[in-house]
């Protein structure tokens, strides 16, 4: 049997201005040459971004942070357009302004790396239908959340495969609320409403290539495809919910491609396992065709976009338990007494005032940090431009 190697490929999926990161494992022969790794996509009245990286055996000393490609990205017409270079802002990312594209003229990158010129096959821009719904169920009581989307396309143009990606985000509360808060210069405390930290919010982005097609079907129409779920104990939904739903039409071409780094990655190593020359994408070296190159390029006319919030009432959850406790200020005294310490010393230890000033201007309780600061507990004080509530 042929000797393989396990090559590691950092892949970086990045679709309009939301991108995640998915890092994909290929089997490759021994003698492979070095892989030159592109991803991103074309997409009309938008800031194109291209990352470029290198392959790496998962045995090397290699840090892949290193192994980022610095070349030139210019995009390329059939009528002769090329645009000025991509601009590089560090880690293999590159960037540039997309403006209108003419639905008649075919557009690609080319490439310019280490003496060689690389160009992607040049393609017409693809129109995405719009997307009709973007919905959640609960199957059991208090069971998994199951995010689904739906679409179809009556238009001649009959888009007839997939791709989707998505961000959410979600509001988080600390799980105490306080109005007190200690000077660590005097240490006497002082009162702030609203509470500075009660409120936060966290994101995160699709990490999973997620693709479909209506091509084995009657109907031109996708209805209630699973993307992705969610188990309800989450603090996803301790709040306030959020996800867009990000969706292109792909040619079919790209969803084969997609199809099967989706097969590679979970059959990593059977019998059966596609080979990397089945999946290098649309993307060839014209100056060197031994060259090697993974990655696929599509023509984007536009992205259709839908965007849900789910209210925590919304979603049925199991009892939440929490390892959260208030301990009197008496108690903080009694133990502070024992090595003659101060507040500032319980508060350098972790811990904060919550709840309110009580007599003798001193907190009646006090709690972990991560219990009475959604900061520390995780969360970011960046609010979304798009949230709907007035919470700070």
């Amino acid at each position: 049997m042929k000797l393989k190697l396990v090559f590691s490929i950092l892949f970086i999926l990045a679709i309009s201005v939301i991108g995640c990161v998915t890092e994909f494992t290929a089997k490759l022969p021994a003698n492979y040459e070095e892989v030159l790794i592109v991803d991103g996509n074309i997409i009309e009245n938008s800031t194109a971004t291209f990352y470029l990286g290198k392959s790496v055996p998962l045995d090397s000393s290699v840090n892949l942070s290193e192994n980022y490609v610095v070349a030139q990205i210019t995009i390329i017409g059939s009528n002769g357009y090329q645009s000025p270079p991509a601009v590089y802002s560090g880690n293999g990312r590159y960037s540039m302004d997309v403006g209108t594209l003419d639905d008649d003229v075919k557009y690609g990158i080319q490439i310019e790396y280490d003496g060689n010129t690389y160009q992607s096959a040049l393609s017409k821009p693809l129109y995405t239908p719009e997307i009709d719904s973007v919905s959640y169920i609960q199957q059991d009581s208090t069971g998994t959340v199951l995010f689904r989307v739906s679409t179809h396309d009556d238009d001649k143009r009959e888009a007839r495969f997939y791709m989707w990606d998505y961000k959410e985000d979600w509001e988080v509360t600390a799980f105490f609320y306080t109005s007190v808060f200690l000077n660590l210069n005097d240490n006497t405390f002082y009162t702030r409403a609203p509470s500075p930290n009660f409120y936060c919010w966290k994101s995160a982005t699709s990490k999973q290539y997620l693709i479909g097609s209506t091509e084995s079907l009657k109907e031109n129409s996708i209805i209630n495809k699973q993307l992705y779920e969610r188990e309800p104990e989450s603090d996803r939904f301790s709040y306030l919910y959020s996800v867009i739903i990000n969706q292109k039409a792909i040619s079919k071409d790209a969803y084969d491609y997609y199809l099967n780094k989706i097969t590679l990655n979970e059959e990593m190593g059977g019998l059966f396992t596609p080979q990397p020359s089945e999946v290098m994408g649309n993307i060839t070296c014209i100056t060197n065709p031994s060259k090697k190159v993974m990655g696929y390029i599509e023509i984007i006319k536009n992205i259709a976009q839908k965007r849900i919030f789910i209210q925590t009432y919304q979603i049925k959850r199991p009892p939440i338990y929490s390892n959260c406790t208030a301990i009197t200020n008496d108690s903080v005294l009694t133990y502070l007494k024992s090595f003659q310490g101060k507040y500032s010393d319980y508060y350098q230890m972790g811990y904060r005032p919550i709840g309110s000033l009580g007599q003798f201007d001193v907190p009646e309780y006090w709690a972990h940090v991560f219990c009475a600061d959604c900061v520390y507990a995780g969360g970011s004080k960046n609010k979304p431009d798009f949230w709907p509530n007035d919470d700070k």
